[in-house]
């Protein structure tokens, strides 16, 4: 198996879509809930940094991992899965790699997760995100979200509040 990860400007439409209604749609737990969006605000836009992370097999799409700046000091990583049969090789620690590595400019990568997908959860867990806090969504439903500290001070100061330490020193 030869996979090749890296950073992308777009995703094949059509492949994301395939990837996208495979392994999350068909879940049940994923609902496209933002084509039922009211038109809003046609002035807003988001221009901050995007981040987009691609793991093909040859040329077909396999995985991604992509989120954007949600203010000048937050990252929100939206959306990272892997086709199921390439599962367990890594893939996935990668893009993650990718998209830290990427976001140091933020203090904060923050991540939302279906409250069952346990797996990724505990992933992230370990590799140094907290849970700080859950909501609800169309899209997926109850939600966990973690987040990961580029800035050892904020970081701190997030132990002191939730009784992890004493009152740092700043």
């Amino acid at each position: 198996m030869s996979i090749e990860i890296k950073l992308v400007d777009e995703y094949p439409e059509d492949q994301f879509n395939d990837l996208v209604e495979r392994n999350l749609e068909s879940s049940g737990t994923f609902i496209r809930s933002w084509n039922y969006h009211f038109e809003g605000d046609k002035n807003f836009k988001k221009n901050g940094t995007k981040v987009r992370v691609g793991a093909f097999d040859r040329d077909r799409l396999i995985g991604l991992s992509w989120g954007m700046a949600e203010s000048r000091n937050r990252f929100m990583m939206h959306m990272s899965l892997v086709e199921a049969e390439y599962r367990d090789h890594g893939i996935y620690r990668k893009m993650l790699d990718i998209i830290l590595n990427e976001t140091k400019v933020f203090d904060e990568v923050d991540s939302l997760h279906h409250i069952f997908n346990n797996r990724i959860i505990s992933y992230k867990l370990k590799r140094g995100f907290y849970i700080i806090g859950q909501d609800q969504c169309g899209m997926l439903g109850p939600r966990i979200r973690l987040r990961y500290f580029h800035n050892p001070k904020l970081f701190e100061i997030m132990k002191y509040r939730v009784g992890l330490t004493d009152q740092p020193a700043l």
